[in-house]
C-alpha cells in the first residue's frame, strides 16, 4: 500500500479528512485537496528509528514508512560559523556547557523520505556534501521512483540536488512542490537560474499554509529565514511529526538560544519570531519534529527545562 493509499485509509477510518475517491488514490498534481480544517490530533512518541546502514535510518509516522538520508555535513571554525552576529564567547560557552567541542561546529543535512516516494529537501547536489544519491541506493530507492519533492525553502543545501551535474532534472518523475512565495523568490536569485531551468515544467505552488497538500501532508507558514520558508506536518492516524527545514538550524544554539539568528536569515526579526513560536508549540505538544541540520537522523521532540527550550533525541 503507498503513502497515499495509507493516509486515505487512516483519515476515512477516523472520519478526520475528507479523501478524494477510494478505488485511485489521488495522484500530483489533482491529489490536492481542500478539506475542512480537522482537530489538531494529540502527539503520539513515534517508534525509535532503526538503522539501516550508517547513511540511512527508517522510523514509522503512524502507518507511513519514513527514512532519514544523509546528504553530508558542514563542520566550520567556530569563528567562522553563521551564528556570527552572538559574541564569540556566548556561542563557545553554549557549546561548552552542552558538552560539544567548541571550536568547531557542525550541521548534518539529512533529506528525509516517505514510503519510497515523497522526497523532503534534495540537499546540495555536489560537494561539500552531495551524499543523497548513495544513501538512496543504499535504501532500494531510484531517482526515479520519487513521484514528489517537498521543498522547505530555496537555498542550495536544500535544492542541490534537484538536478543533475549536467543540469538535467535528478527526479524526472516527480512535482517539486514549494509556496508560492518561496517559487517567486527562487526565480529572483541568480545562482539558482540553472535549478529553476531545469525545473520549472515540474513545479507546483501552494499557498502558505496550505492543508492537505496531499492527504495528510499540511504545510505551515515559518517565513522569515526565507520569504516562503515552509515547515510542513505529517499525520497517519493519531501520530503526527512536523519537518522544520531551517526554522532552526543548531540542535543547542538554535534551540536553546532561539533569539539567536544566523547569517542566512533573510528577515531576522521575523525568523526568530517564527523560531520562538514554534518551539513554545511544540514544548507544549510534544510533537516529534525532523531537524534537517541537527545531528543525524534529527528525529526527536523538544522539552523545556529550567533554562529554557532543549531537544531531546527519540
Amino acid at each position: 500500500m503507498n503513502l497515499l493509499s495509507k493516509l486515505s485509509v487512516s483519515a476515512l477510518a477516523l472520519s478526520v479528512v475528507a479523501c478524494a475517491g477510494e478505488e485511485t488514490p489521488p495522484t500530483a498534481p489533482e491529489a490536492v485537496v481542500a478539506a475542512e480544517p480537522a482537530a489538531e490530533p494529540a502527539a503520539v512518541e513515534a517508534e525509535a528509528p532503526e538503522v539501516m546502514s550508517e547513511d540511512v535510518l527508517a522510523f514509522d509516522i503512524g502507518e507511513i514508512n519514513a527514512l532519514a538520508l544523509t546528504d553530508g555535513q558542514f563542520t566550520m571554525p567556530v569563528d567562522q560559523s553563521p551564528f556570527g552576529a552572538q559574541p564569540l564567547e556566548d556561542v563557545v560557552e553554549a557549546l561548552d556547557d552542552a558538552g560539544l567541542e567548541s571550536d568547531t561546529l557542525s550541521l548534518s543535512l539529512h533529506p528525509m523520505l516517505l514510503e519510497g516516494t515523497i522526497l523532503f529537501d534534495t540537499g546540495t547536489g555536489g560537494p561539500p556534501a552531495g551524499g543523497l544519491m548513495t544513501s538512496l541506493s543504499d535504501a532500494g530507492v531510484e531517482p526515479a521512483d520519487i513521484t514528489d519533492i517537498f521543498i522547505s525553502h530555496s537555498h542550495f543545501d536544500h535544492v542541490g540536488g534537484l538536478i543533475t551535474s549536467d543540469g538535467e532534472p535528478a527526479f524526472p518523475n516527480a512535482t517539486v512542490r514549494m509556496s508560492v512565495e518561496e517559487w517567486d523568490f527562487m526565480q529572483t536569485n541568480e545562482e539558482q537560474s540553472a535549478i529553476v531551468a531545469a525545473v520549472s515544467p515540474m513545479v507546483e505552488t501552494f499557498e502558505a499554509g496550505t492543508a492537505d497538500i496531499l492527504p495528510g501532508i499540511t504545510s505551515l507558514d515559518t517565513h522569515g529565514h526565507t520569504p516562503g520558508h515552509s515547515g510542513f506536518r505529517i499525520t497517519s492516524g493519531e501520530e503526527t511529526l512536523l519537518y522544520v527545514g531551517d526554522s532552526m538550524h543548531h540542535f543547542v544554539l538554535s534551540v536553546g538560544h532561539p533569539g539567536w539568528t544566523i547569517a542566512f536569515d533573510m528577515n531576522e526579526p521575523v525568523a526568530r519570531a517564527s523560531r520562538e513560536a514554534l518551539l513554545a508549540e511544540l514544548a507544549e505538544s510534544g510533537e516529534t519534529i525532523f531537524a534537517y541540520h541537527f545531528p543525524f537522523p534529527g528525529v526527536g521532540h523538544i522539552e523545556t527545562n529550567a533554562e529554557g527550550f532543549v531537544f531531546v533525541e527519540d
